[in-house]
């Protein structure tokens, strides 16, 4: 019966900290200022990402898209900095089947 606990607890931890990392938010300022989305795109493939999607998310661009490799990517980068805020989430990439 202990096992099942100590299970269910790490699990918990997990989501928690999986949840906490999505809510990182970047530095807002004011209209205008600071990288636009093509740079921002432009960022994610000088660091070897195909963008297939890229959008505005809590103050960051948050781009989606495959490395090289064919894994699905999802970094936020700060518009004020153009520094990558949230590091890579790795998924597996599609199977060809």
């Amino acid at each position: 019966m202990r096992y099942p606990t100590v299970a269910m607890i790490a699990a918990s931890l997990c989501l928690a900290t999986a949840a906490h990392a999505d809510d990182i938010a970047c530095k807002s300022g004011t209209a205008g200022q600071g990288m636009s989305i093509e740079k921002a795109i432009e960022k994610a493939e000088t660091l070897g990402y195909a963008v297939k999607k890229a959008k505005r998310s809590k103050g960051c661009w948050e781009v989606e898209g495959f490395d090289r490799n064919g894994a699905e990517i999802e970094i936020r980068i700060d518009p004020m900095s153009g520094e990558v805020v949230k590091p890579a989430k790795w998924r597996a990439g599609r199977s060809s089947d």
